[in-house]
């Protein structure tokens, strides 16, 4: 990932829940169509050690946690996701058997 871009990334985010910014307002900032890279830089960020988080209640967007509350209604978004991303995946997998193990032929 581009240092610069994560620089300017890490400038833009603000402390707080109350003070978050969308994705969208963030890449419109730094002057890109869509957030793309503005999450890839945020995942970075994270993986750096800096404490970014998400709302998906108002106000949304991203913000680097500053509370032992924001830390721990985050990890339970995280987990939230977790869950749902693990029945998606066994639906899917449900879905799929055809294609992921077709049945042999019977031998007449």
């Amino acid at each position: 990932m581009n240092t610069e871009l994560k620089q300017e990334v890490r400038y833009l985010l603000r402390y707080g829940k109350q003070k978050s910014r969308t994705g969208k307002e963030l890449a419109s900032i730094l002057g890109f169509s869509n957030d793309r890279l503005v999450r890839l830089a945020i995942r970075d960020l994270i993986a750096e050690g800096l404490p970014v988080a998400s709302s998906v209640t108002p106000p949304f967007g991203f913000f680097i946690a500053s509370s032992l509350e924001e830390a721990k209604d985050y990890m339970r978004v995280l987990k939230g996701r977790l869950v749902q991303d693990a029945y998606r995946r066994r639906d899917f997998k449900l879905a799929s058997r055809e294609i992921l193990q077709p049945h042999q032929m019977a031998l007449i």
